[in-house]
């Protein structure tokens, strides 16, 4: 008597259409790890900027999962060989975010301050069975890996950029253009609003090719690769990085760290989900500051707003001192951050916690490292690799030279207290830092 054979499971996606699932990646769809993600934010607390910022981690996974499918589809040999490495793919396209703290990179920091790790750290150690979510019936993704033919220490290794074998493999899961970025960019588009990006994801791929064990494209992807890195530019500087977002994301975080680290009221945070978090927050901490700061992320109410600023595309040579002078002082950005908000509270007469300085330093360098990086090859008509900088100088220029933070340093601070704050910051900083102009409206 035959075997009854697979019902196919399709996933029908706002972004990607509809979307038909291998056993594999049906099998771990329905882990306890990859569902939790269907409870945490893609975009973290960029719903205050953009209502309808929503989407979650659940939809970014299959989104990832099934695009790194179709490029190994048009890039892998028809042969045996390929069916392993295109399950591989899958793999870890489903799961490199298994390990996202609540509100996504919002509390990363909070998690590396704990562990010394950041989440792809925590994906691996789940991935391998290394460690195990105290979530009833986690724990299973080792085995399922192992039953489809995968070693889980090769998929935690794609995750973790170290995958030592066939380059093309890891550069199609997180490269210059990859399985993340396409996807990403694209949902977060999508559940933003914004109409400013615009990536062929077909037309990328159908340019994608593999020489010398390499992931290269044919010269005719140019035009489509210079719209995907603009795209990616434009969604830095407009959402991912948008003033308003990194206020909230600094009112969150605080209020985490202080329950967390300060009052160790949570344990082993980084599991819980976004609402199960925030509501703690909100209903059953301690510190009556941490109640209203989550209360004000939680309504959007009396967020604090930014009062003082120092440009990112155009410090003049008193900011420069002013930053240099800061640096000298020594210490991590947060520590120096946190004695700038202690001189300011006090230079203003405001209870301590109603002002923030943010220096988003490792936000810029991660950002900035990422759009100087242009090596992406093309081949031409002659069989010759090369690299964007040679096929388009004067674009590799722009995007080498493109800052997509627009401060160096923030102040912020709770909206009562905004002109004995602003009033302080023009005392210490002088002329250091640039008042925001007053005529323009609150954006949402």
């Amino acid at each position: 008597m035959s075997a009854k054979p697979r019902k196919v499971m399709f996933v029908r996606d706002p972004v990607l259409g509809s979307l038909k699932l291998s056993s594999l990646q049906e099998d771990l769809l329905k882990t306890v790890e990859v569902q939790r993600l269907s409870f945490v934010r893609q975009l973290g607390t960029t719903f205050q900027c953009y209502p309808g910022a929503h989407g979650m981690r659940l939809s970014h996974a299959i989104g990832v999962s099934c695009l790194a499918g179709r490029i190994a589809a048009a890039v892998l040999p028809a042969e045996p060989a390929a069916t392993g490495e295109t399950s591989l793919l899958e793999a870890a396209g489903m799961l490199h975010d298994i390990g996202h703290t609540p509100w996504s990179h919002t509390l990363e920091p909070l998690y590396l301050e704990l562990t010394g790790g950041d989440h792809m750290d925590l994906v691996a150690d789940l991935v391998t069975g290394r460690q195990t979510m105290r979530i009833p019936g986690a724990g299973a993704i080792p085995d399922i890996l192992a039953e489809h033919g995968l070693d889980p220490e090769d998929v935690a290794d794609l995750i973790l950029c170290r995958f030592g074998r066939k380059r093309y493999l890891q550069q199609i899961i997180f490269g210059e253009v990859d399985a993340d970025m396409l996807d990403y960019l694209q949902r977060d588009f999508y559940f933003t609003g914004v109409a400013f990006g615009h990536i062929e994801t077909d037309r990328i791929i159908s340019t994608m090719m593999i020489v010398d064990e390499e992931l290269v494209f044919q010269m005719k992807g140019v035009d489509a690769v210079r719209d995907f890195l603009i795209a990616r530019l434009q969604m830095y500087s407009s959402v991912y990085l948008h003033k308003k977002t990194r206020i909230v994301d600094q009112m969150l975080l605080r209020a985490a760290r202080r329950s967390v680290l300060d009052l160790g009221e949570i344990e082993r945070f980084y599991e819980w989900t976004d609402d199960e978090i925030l509501s703690f927050l909100f209903n059953s901490s301690a510190d009556p500051w941490v109640r209203d700061m989550a209360w004000r992320v939680k309504f959007r109410q009396k967020l604090f707003a930014q009062v003082f600023r120092i440009d990112a595309a155009s410090p003049t040579t008193n900011d420069e001192s002013f930053l240099n002078s800061l640096r000298e002082r020594g210490g991590s950005p947060s520590e120096t951050a946190s004695a700038l908000e202690l001189e300011i509270s006090s230079e203003a007469g405001v209870p301590d916690g109603l002002v923030f300085v943010d220096l988003p330093l490792e936000a810029v360098k991660v950002s900035e490292e990422r759009f100087e990086k242009t090596g992406i090859l093309f081949q031409d008509s002659e069989g010759i690799l090369r690299t964007l900088q040679e096929v388009d100088p004067a674009f590799s220029a722009y995007l080498a030279s493109a800052r997509p933070n627009r401060s160096l340093l923030t102040v912020s601070c709770s909206p009562e207290c905004r002109e004995q704050v602003t009033a302080a910051c023009n005392r210490i900083f002088d002329d250091a830092v640039s008042p925001l102009f007053r005529d323009l409206e609150e954006e949402y």
